[in-house]
């Protein structure tokens, strides 16, 4: 089977499995990138194809000549090994290459997370009674305080947030849908940004909750600005300002606050624990803080 074609059936495929739009994005890049490879190199159908092709790929082209992380190289063979096995078992090939490869090993990186200094850094920079300055210091303290991917910040509808009885709702990967608690700091600054959102100054219509002043829903290209612009107004020198840097720093805070990594998986919105236990990884001050409040015999009445 033609390359092209069979992509164009996989794809289809995982539309009929109701997959987010996001994940269709990411099979279809790698999956076209993997074919126009081989196809440079005289390879259109895959019966041609070899596990020394994806091999190749991965580490000469990806890892070698690209330079890409070690993830983002696991990443791409997730995406061919999908494709590959589909189309194994449905018949239109006689074996699956990727499984004759290992999988690339993703590296044990830590996650990099802000400081106290540089968290309160930022919201120094949010600090006002407009609605950017209200708006940005809502998104900050929403990061910070329930650890949300940029994608479901951007996709918050206001009919998902109940700041009644302090929850929101969060479409993730998948199109799954979790509710996560916020705490009275979250639901006061969800608070204020909504008041003057919804005042006669703005009166915004729009139905996603974080809005330009025309009522424009936030892209992630927008949000990415903001948070390059907060940033260089805080000083912070080659550090990584993202949503997912928040993310990594809420995780870490929970754990470090005594939080236990179950509860800590269904919040995050992670389908496997083990992506939740990187966040387990603590440096030596982190440790000594957390033996200095746990350890029993400084913490329980032993009576020595």
């Amino acid at each position: 089977m033609m390359l092209g074609r069979s992509m164009d059936i996989f794809l289809l495929a995982k539309r009929g499995e109701l997959v987010s739009e996001n994940t269709i994005k990411y099979y279809a890049y790698w999956c076209k990138d993997f074919a126009r490879y081989v196809a440079e190199l005289g390879v259109l159908d895959w019966q041609e194809v070899t596990a020394e092709h994806l091999q190749s790929y991965l580490y000469n082209e990806l890892l070698t000549n690209r330079k890409v992380r070690k993830v983002t190289v696991h990443d791409s063979y997730r995406a061919i090994k999908a494709w590959n096995r589909y189309l194994k078992k449905k018949s239109y090939i006689p074996n699956c290459i990727a499984d004759e490869i290992e999988s690339p090993k993703q590296g044990k990186k830590i996650p990099r997370t802000f400081t106290a200094q540089e968290v309160q850094a930022m919201f120094k920079q949010c600090e006002g009674y407009g609605f950017t300055s209200k708006r940005e210091k809502a998104m900050l303290t929403l990061l910070l305080g329930t650890g949300i991917r940029k994608s479901e910040l951007c996709g918050l509808l206001l009919s998902d947030v109940d700041i009644e009885n302090g929850i929101i709702k969060v479409t993730g990967k998948g199109d799954k849908q979790r509710i996560i608690p916020i705490g009275r700091k979250v639901v006061r600054a969800l608070g204020e940004y909504r008041e003057i959102r919804d005042s006669k100054n703005f009166f915004i219509r729009s139905k996603y909750y974080f809005v330009n002043i025309h009522g424009a829903r936030l892209s992630i290209p927008t949000v990415n600005s903001i948070f390059k612009r907060i940033k260089e107004k805080s000083g912070l020198q080659g550090e990584r300002v993202s949503c997912h840097t928040w993310r990594h720093t809420f995780a870490k805070s929970y754990l470090m606050n005594g939080g236990d990594i179950f509860s800590l998986q269904k919040i995050m919105g992670h389908s496997d624990l083990t992506t939740t236990k990187r966040y387990l990884n603590l440096n030596e001050k982190e440790i000594q803080t957390q033996y200095d409040k746990f350890n029993p015999v400084d913490n329980l009445d032993w009576c020595l």
